[in-house]
């Protein structure tokens, strides 16, 4: 008696073949982001998922599938999150825009609406173009299919961090124009007194009063010794200009122009002054003013 062969249709096997790809390509449940301070160079900060190692590269994009968690992690350089419109669900120990950035902390974010969830951490390194490494999101997949849809609506569930509008701030008619910056002048601008570099680094906290409105950030120093500030006329040595300004934190790397990096260069430091002015769609511009002093 001879035994008969079976064989299973060929579109049964190719249908089993085909059922076994999403789950062997399926995004992890989980992921990590740290912010290392020498990414590609030194003093450069990035979020990275390689941890201290050596001059990583920023991970600018992390993948996970739904319901599944990020864990933030900061040891060293000041930092926060800005979601820049959908939103995750945050323990309290990350510190969400707008509340400010702040040292040695750790937290998890719960994603469970698929879509791509992007973020910013204005104190980290930004020198425009492809050195921007304050920019970063998340992709979460659809746990059965394995796809992204769109990204869902600002709100879903998480945590917000559209800044409240300023008391009084009201758009009706005679009310006066709320204040452009979320809190004080003192409260909405991160600028660290001492830098190192041919830039400098810093963030401001816009209201919602303050969408659309015009960035200008001006470096001065001193005409006869840019080395000592404090002596008129203060020369221009670097300038930024940003307009439609977002709600939120806004960064910002001013460079030195030719002649402040000489200065620099010749005297190892230069002492600016940073003149900030935001102005508004409508209402009056505020001017925020600090001293930074910048080494080699």
């Amino acid at each position: 008696m001879k035994l008969r062969k079976r064989y299973l249709p060929v579109a049964a096997v190719l249908g089993a073949a085909i059922a076994v790809v999403p789950a062997l390509a399926a995004a992890p449940s989980e992921a990590k982001l740290e912010v290392n301070e020498n990414c590609v160079e030194p003093d450069w900060p990035c979020w990275t998922t390689e941890g201290s190692a050596s001059r990583p590269q920023p991970t600018k994009s992390v993948t996970i599938a739904s319901g599944g968690t990020v864990t933030f992690i900061d040891h060293g350089e000041k930092a926060n999150v800005a979601w820049m419109g959908s939103t995750p669900t945050c323990e309290p120990s990350v510190p969400v825009s707008p509340t400010p950035p702040k040292t040695g902390w750790e937290g998890k974010c719960t994603f469970q609406t698929p879509g791509t969830y992007r973020f910013e951490s204005s104190t980290l390194f930004n020198e425009g173009g492809s050195l921007n490494y304050t920019e970063y999101e998340i992709v979460v997949e659809g746990a059965a299919t394995g796809t992204t849809p769109t990204a869902p609506s600002p709100g879903g569930g998480g945590t917000t961090t559209s800044p409240p509008s300023s008391a009084g701030g009201g758009s009706g008619s005679g009310a006066a124009p709320a204040a452009p910056l979320v809190g004080s002048a003192s409260e909405a601008v991160e600028l660290a007194r001492a830098q190192h570099g041919s830039s400098v680094r810093g963030s401001i906290q816009v209201s919602q009063a303050g969408v659309g409105g015009r960035l200008e950030v001006d470096l001065l120093a001193s005409g006869a010794s840019p080395a000592k500030a404090g002596h008129s006329p203060q020369v221009l040595v670097g300038r930024l200009v940003r307009s439609s300004l977002y709600a939120g934190t806004t960064s910002f790397t001013v460079p030195l122009n030719a002649k402040g990096k000489a200065a620099l260069h010749h005297h190892r430091r230069l002492t600016l002054t940073v003149k900030i002015t935001l102005t508004p769609l409508h209402g009056s511009a505020v001017t925020v003013t600090r001293g930074v002093v910048v080494r080699t």
